[in-house]
């Protein structure tokens, strides 16, 4: 079916776009499985990589200018 038959309003073109919004989810069940917890863990090691890697960069730039 061609779409120059339809009514725009008809596609969702007078609808907002959704923003997907990702919250981290803090609490934990209690329920977890195995898998889960060690994607969590190694979802947190690689946040505190990430800052301290930061932080190396932001050291390594202070140094630079002094």
């Amino acid at each position: 079916m061609s779409r120059r038959g339809i009514h725009p309003l008809l596609m969702g073109l007078d609808k907002p776009k959704s923003k997907l919004h990702f919250t981290k989810q803090t609490d934990l069940s209690g329920y977890e499985s195995a898998q889960r917890k060690r994607f969590l863990r190694a979802e947190i090691e690689e946040e505190k990589l990430a800052a301290a890697a930061g932080r190396r960069h932001l050291l390594n730039l202070e140094r630079q200018v002094a």
